[in-house]
C-alpha cells in the first residue's frame, strides 16, 4: 500500500473489525499489512475485507478465504423404516455416497449390514434428441456432403456420434455408417449411383442408445452440378505485384467452378511449367503460383485461366521485379569550349522496373572548366533498387576546338534579278571558334543602306533591296577564324527582259 499521509489499515470479517488478540496477528507498516492466523479452523472461512485510507482517501479490496478439514461424522437417520426400500433426500449431484442398514428390535439394534457399492446421484439419462437442420451442402454423381448441428438435448449424456441412412427411390432405409460412428457433425455419403434420387436422415446416439432420427427434407439426384469458372484473385494480387530482385514471387486466385477445371499459368505467349524454381498448386477452389529467386526478366504480364466443359475464365497480374538499373549508353563528348563542355547519353534499356531518379534530361552541360586542363566524366543511373554501373569517357583536354571555316552557298552560278527587285543570298557557315563573316562586291566594302547581313552560328545571309544596274557583278563571302580564311564566289546579273 502507499499514500501520502501514510494510510491506516482496518481488516474486517462478516462486518467486525479483526483485532490483535489469540492466534490473530496484524502486522503492519508504511507500505503493507499483514494478517497472520495461527492454526485456523472451518470457522475462519469467509470474505476478508482490507480497508486502507488517508485524509485523501481511501481503498477497499477483498479476498475469499476457505478453510479445509476432514468432512464432518456420516448422517445417521434417526427415523424408523418399516420397508424394505428408502428414499434418502439432500444428497448433492456428482458426489458419492456409500450407505448402511441397521435391523432393530425389542432387543435393540443389529450390526450394520456390509457398505453398498458407490454410488452417484445424477439426473435421469435419456437418448438424445434430433440432429439440427440436416442439409446436403454439395453433391455430384458419386457422393453427397451432408451437413447438421448437434442435438439440442443430448438426454443428459454426451453424444457419441451419429448415424447416416440413405433410401433410394423406391427402396428401404439403409445405414451408411455401418461400422463405426460419425464423430463430426457432417459426412460425405460416398458410393452414389448416377442419376439415381436418394434421400438421407440422420440421428444422435449416446450411451443410452439412438435418438430420433431427422429427415433431411429434399432428395438429391446424383449427378454433377455444372458452374462455369469464375476467378477470383487474392487482395494481395489483385492486378499487380510487385517485388524486389531475389523474392519469391506469390500469386494466389480462387477459382469457382464445376467440374474441376483445368488451371495454365501463361506469360506473354510462354505456358509456365513446374520446375526448381516455379511451384504451381491447385488445392481448388485456391490456386497459387511462386517464382522463387525473382529475376528482372521474370517481370511481365501473368495470365491464370481456369477452363472446364461449360466455359473458361481468366485473370492478368503485372508483375514488376524492381532491381538497379541497367548503365548509360552511348555517353559522348558533343561540344568543347576553353571553359565548357557537354556530355550527351542514351538513357539504360533496363530502369530496373521503376522511374530513374538522379537525372532528368540525358545531357549535362559541365561550366567552370579550366582550360588546357585534362577532365573524366562519367554517368550513373539511380533508382529505388539501387544505383547502376559508372559509364566513363577517356579523358578530355578542355580548350578551345579549332575548325577551319567552310562556307556552302545556297544558290551556286549567277542570280539574275530584275532592276529594283531584292538580291538574296545565303550560304550555310560551319567553323570553330564562330567565323567573322563578310560581304563585299567588286572588292568594294563601302557602306550602303539598302545592304543588310544576317549572321547566325550556322548560316549567313546577304540582303540587297532595290537593285539597279550598277548592282550587277561579281560578290565575294569571306568567312574567317583562327582557323584560317574561307571565300565563296557569287554572280548577280540583270534580267533586261521585260514582260
Amino acid at each position: 500500500m502507499r499514500g501520502i499521509p501514510v494510510p491506516t489499515a482496518k481488516w474486517v470479517i462478516d462486518g467486525e473489525e479483526i483485532k490483535c488478540e489469540g492466534n490473530t496477528k496484524i502486522d503492519t507498516d508504511n507500505f503493507s499489512t499483514v494478517l497472520n492466523i495461527t492454526e485456523c479452523t472451518r470457522n475462519h472461512t469467509g470474505i476478508y475485507i482490507l480497508t486502507v485510507s488517508n485524509p485523501a482517501g481511501s481503498k477497499t479490496v477483498s479476498m475469499n478465504v476457505t478453510v479445509l478439514d476432514v468432512p464432518a461424522a456420516p448422517i445417521v437417520n434417526k427415523t424408523p423404516c418399516k420397508d424394505l426400500r428408502f428414499r434418502v433426500l439432500g444428497l448433492f449431484e456428482g458426489n458419492d455416497y456409500e450407505f448402511r442398514v441397521f435391523a432393530e428390535n425389542i432387543a435393540g439394534f443389529s450390526g450394520p449390514s456390509p457398505v453398498s457399492d458407490p454410488a452417484k446421484p445424477c439426473r435421469p439419462i435419456t437418448v438424445p434428441g434430433p440432429p439440427v437442420n440436416p442439409k446436403v451442402k454439395d453433391y455430384s454423381c458419386t457422393y453427397a456432403d451432408l451437413v447438421w448441428i448437434k442435438p439440442t438435448r443430448d438426454g443428459g449424456s454426451p453424444v457419441l456420434g451419429y448415424v447416416v441412412e440413405w433410401q433410394k427411390a423406391g427402396g428401404e432405409w439403409e445405414k451408411v455408417n455401418k461400422d463405426d460412428l460419425i464423430k463430426q457433425c457432417a459426412y460425405r455419403v460416398k458410393g452414389l449411383t448416377e442419376g439415381t434420387e436418394y434421400r438421407f436422415r440422420v440421428r444422435a446416439v449416446n450411451m443410452i442408445g439412438d435418438g430420433e432420427t431427422r429427415e433431411i427434407p429434399e432428395s438429391v439426384i446424383a449427378q454433377d452440378i455444372i458452374i462455369p469458372p469464375e476467378i477470383e484473385m487474392d487482395v494481395t494480387c489483385r492486378t499487380n505485384v510487385t517485388v524486389r530482385v531475389g523474392h519469391n514471387i506469390n500469386i494466389t486466385g480462387y477459382v469457382k467452378a464445376r467440374p474441376d477445371p483445368e488451371i495454365t499459368w501463361t506469360k506473354g505467349e510462354a505456358l509456365l511449367e513446374r520446375d526448381k524454381r516455379t511451384t504451381l498448386t491447385n488445392n481448388f477452389p485456391v490456386v497459387h503460383m511462386r517464382i522463387k529467386e525473382a529475376t528482372r526478366s521474370d517481370h511481365g504480364k501473368y495470365v491464370l485461366k481456369a477452363v472446364n466443359d461449360s466455359g473458361e475464365a481468366s485473370a492478368t497480374i503485372t508483375v514488376n521485379v524492381l532491381d538497379r538499373p541497367g548503365h548509360c549508353k552511348n555517353l559522348t563528348l558533343t561540344y568543347v569550349t576553353k571553359n565548357a563542355c557537354m556530355v550527351n547519353w542514351d538513357a539504360p534499356e533496363d530502369n530496373g522496373g521503376t522511374e530513374i531518379t538522379n537525372y532528368i534530361d540525358t545531357f549535362f552541360m559541365v561550366d567552370k572548366c579550366i582550360e588546357n586542363q585534362l577532365y573524366q566524366f562519367r554517368v550513373q543511373s539511380t533508382n529505388d533498387g539501387g544505383e547502376s554501373d559508372w559509364v566513363k569517357l577517356t579523358d578530355v583536354l578542355v580548350k578551345e576546338e579549332i575548325q577551319k571555316p567552310v562556307l556552302d552557298l545556297k544558290f551556286v552560278g549567277t542570280t539574275v534579278v530584275k532592276a529594283g527587285e531584292s538580291v538574296r543570298l545565303e550560304a550555310a557557315l560551319r567553323g570553330k571558334p564562330q567565323p567573322e563573316v563578310k560581304w563585299v562586291k567588286d572588292k568594294a566594302t563601302g557602306d550602303n543602306p539598302r545592304i543588310s547581313v544576317d549572321t547566325g552560328s550556322d548560316y549567313s545571309k546577304f540582303l540587297l533591296t532595290k537593285s539597279k544596274r550598277s548592282d550587277t557583278g561579281k560578290y565575294v563571302i569571306t568567312a574567317t577564324n583562327p582557323a584560317g580564311t574561307f571565300t565563296a564566289y557569287a554572280n548577280v546579273t540583270e534580267d533586261r527582259h521585260r514582260k
